[in-house]
């Protein structure tokens, strides 16, 4: 029973031999690539999900096309490359850029230079019609770069192609069988196996499963849940967290003022959904600018964050970026670093210097400098808190010495809501000035710096790497900051916002940004910018929130903590007791779930885990040996050996039959 389309098969057929992949987005798509990988074997596969297949819920093809990636191109993979160290073979498939030049090739567009070994997958059938026979599609196909940002349903295109492509590739002992509905249960049977309960009534029993279930629910924050009770019963509209394309904004009307809490990319998805998507449009005008021409169904938006500063545009490079060095931060782990990691004593200073080098070198070609002689002080064995005024006196007139802990805390000062509104826009511009100049700009080769030290950290801290008090203090403050310089959006969007400003369609709250509710309004104002109160019916919340599995609103996560299969994974504190965090306990290796009852075969990965494992959020990017396909393929390898468990406990018992009847 081999089945390579997408299109739900007949009715299930219980085998010895059955995997079950829960969620089916990019990392579903993945697993099945994995699994192909490792060639043909008697095996029944069975794929969960009620979403679309390979784009699921948040790549949907389907979505409004000015939603784009904030990465790029050439840096998204869902294939495996020569860095890949983990067990199955490496199978070198086409990234996103390469994707998009053989599809524009395929549709008549020029031969695309792509290797070899990665166009083979277009030679046996492309199966790519949906987009080369699109006008608007090849459109964008023939303007992508390795550094474009292309759509998000572009690359909801490419995952569910490699889907596709992954299915026709496993061997004619893999039967598949499809189940477009959500799993609600998992419970353990008495032969090892477990049995995977579905929505629509039916279900499967299992050797192994797979959840791959991307961003879940959870319960408010408790500052939420007063918010709440504040604005039941108000006429007021509280748009909530969720992605942007899933938050209905149909209740915002023309003209009236929006309070959105949050600066990062969701706020200028959100944005643009409120302008763009009303029927405005921007213009080119002098000076690199941009003019908006508003549609008059534009609301006013009024925003504002903790650190109240918007997330800083990614540089225009004419192709990829530069691979961070990071020189010491290397050398200093290759010596050992402690467990648990002490991130500030061990990581910073090293980090602080490597981003000076970074900063100085990229300067050094620009203007007169000693270069030897500014190295020296950078790596003299002293705080790298007095290093920026020991390295003054080295400088050209005029020039500031780099100060990475100063950035790390920088706030704007106090002021009125007419100062901040300017020094708001001053700092976008000179951001976009440093954006512009690309690899010539010394502040985004430091921050770069920076930027790629964020999954160094994350993956020494996993699991018991740190502990409780080192996580949520020093590493926590490292990457939200890593978040605001390297998780911004295109530089185009930042240009949209001051387009936007100079209109009089946004502006900025302040820092620390505090909501009340009085009567039926929603308030905010910011404790450090006077004159900086707002009413608001509306309030949007421009953020998705990680998910936490002490508060989950997810009926299967739910039902797996209540029956002891799974339980909230814990770092130890200073005194050594753990105390339960938002994650979810799993083997270091396998991802499988690890709970009061034991483990069953059921491995949990991507979203819900990162907080455990960390990394697994970012889509992989070529030649980095992702921590994503590494994980993906441990988990296809562990389920390949559960399958082979529960084959040698023997045959089906017949209370393991009639629990799927």
């Amino acid at each position: 029973m081999h089945n390579t389309g997408l299109n739900p098969c007949g009715s299930t057929k219980i085998r010895a031999s059955s995997l079950v992949i829960i969620g089916m987005g990019p990392r579903g798509a993945s697993l099945v690539e994995r699994l192909a990988a490792r060639g043909d074997r008697p095996l029944t596969v069975h794929l969960v999900d009620d979403q679309p297949p390979g784009s699921g819920r948040i790549w949907r093809t389907d979505q409004n096309r000015d939603m784009c990636m904030n990465t790029l191109a050439g840096a998204v993979t869902l294939f495996t490359d020569a860095s890949f160290t983990g067990a199955g073979p490496v199978v070198e498939g086409p990234t996103l850029y390469e994707w998009c030049r053989l599809v524009s090739e395929y549709a008549g567009g020029e031969q695309a230079e792509v290797r070899q070994d990665r166009r083979s997958f277009f030679e046996n059938g492309a199966d790519v019609d949906d987009v080369a026979n699109d006008p608007g599609w090849r459109d964008e196909l023939t303007r992508i770069g390795p550094g474009s940002h292309p759509s998000r349903a572009l690359y909801g295109h490419y995952c569910s192609w490699v889907l596709r492509t992954s299915l026709a590739r496993l061997g004619p002992g893999v039967g598949v069988v499809w189940h477009r509905t959500r799993a609600i249960s998992i419970r353990p049977s008495r032969s090892h196996r477990t049995v995977v309960h579905l929505a629509d009534g039916t279900s499967v029993l299992a050797d192994s499963v797979a959840l791959a279930p991307g961003w879940l629910p959870s319960e408010p924050h408790p500052t939420d849940r007063n918010l709440h009770e504040l604005a039941a019963g108000r006429a007021v509209l509280w748009v909530g967290p969720d992605s942007p394309i899933h938050q209905d904004l149909s209740g915002i009307r023309a003209g009236e003022d929006v309070i959105i809490r949050g600066l990062g990319m969701g706020f200028f998805d959100s944005l643009s959904m409120l302008t763009l998507g009303r029927g405005g449009h921007f213009e080119n005008a002098p000076g690199n600018r941009l003019c908006y021409v508003p549609s008059g169904h534009e609301p006013t938006i009024h925003a504002g964050s903790r650190r109240g500063l918007p997330f800083l545009a990614k540089s225009v490079y004419s192709g990829l970026p530069p691979r961070a060095t990071l020189r010491r931060v290397h050398a200093a782990q290759k010596r050992g670093l402690a467990r648990p990691l002490r991130f500030r004593d061990e990581v910073w200073p090293h980090l602080v210097r490597d981003a000076c080098e970074a900063f100085y070198t990229t300067l050094a070609r620009r203007a007169p400098l000693d270069l030897p002689a500014i190295l020296r002080v950078i790596d003299a064995g002293q705080d790298v808190v007095t290093l920026p005024e020991r390295l003054r006196p080295l400088l050209p007139p005029g020039v500031e010495p780099f100060d990475l802990p100063a950035l790390l805390h920088h706030r704007i000062p106090s002021s009125s809501a007419l100062k901040y509104q300017k020094a708001i826009i001053s700092a976008v511009d000179a951001d976009l000035t440093e954006a512009d100049a690309g690899l010539d700009s010394p502040l985004k080769a430091a921050l770069w710096e920076v930027n790629g030290a964020r999954r160094l950290a994350i993956e020494l801290a996993a699991f018991d790497g740190i502990d409780a008090e080192g996580y949520d203090g020093d590493l926590a403050e490292f990457l939200t900051f890593g978040g605001m310089i390297g998780s911004g959006p295109p530089a185009f969007r930042s240009r949209q916002l001051l387009a936007l400003v100079d209109v009089g369609l946004v502006r900025f709250i302040g820092p620390d940004v505090r909501i009340g509710v009085d009567g039926d309004y929603f308030t905010a104002h910011s404790p450090v910018v006077s004159g900086s109160d707002v009413r608001a019916r509306v309030l949007l919340d421009a953020w998705v929130r990680p998910h936490d599995a002490r508060h989950t609103r997810d009926p299967l996560l739910t039902q797996l903590i209540a029956a002891g299969l799974a339980e909230p994974f814990g770092r130890r504190n200073a005194v050594g007791r753990r105390t339960p965090g938002p994650g979810l306990s799993i083997n270091e290796i396998t991802s499988e779930l690890i709970g009061p009852a034991g483990r069953h075969g059921i491995h949990l990965l991507g979203v819900p885990s990162d907080v455990v494992r960390g990394d697994t959020i970012i889509a992989p990017i070529p030649g980095t040996d992702p921590t994503m396909l590494r994980e993906l393929d441990a988990c296809v390898e562990a389920m390949l050996s559960d399958r082979v468990s529960a084959q040698s406990a023997g045959p089906l018992t017949v209370e393991d039959v009639a629990s799927t009847i």
